[in-house]
């Protein structure tokens, strides 16, 4: 079984990734289509999102042991 913190670390990376590809989306095209943002934008996000999601994970895991 996993422990706490990597679920909500996955958890978080995956949810807020199609949140974020969504406003990309948004940004580019006003959601007329969906389309993957080139591959330096996309480093750039997934970057932003892993550093977010270990960041969520910690506090969840001390707010859980509270």
């Amino acid at each position: 079984m996993l422990n706490f913190k990597y679920v909500v670390f996955i958890s978080t990376f995956f949810v807020f990734l199609f949140e974020g590809l969504v406003h990309y989306n948004i940004g580019k095209n006003g959601l007329t289509s969906f389309i993957l943002p080139e591959l330096s934008d996309l480093y750039k996000i997934v970057l932003i999102l892993i550093l977010f999601s270990f960041i969520n994970a910690y506090i969840s895991n001390i707010l859980y042991k509270l």
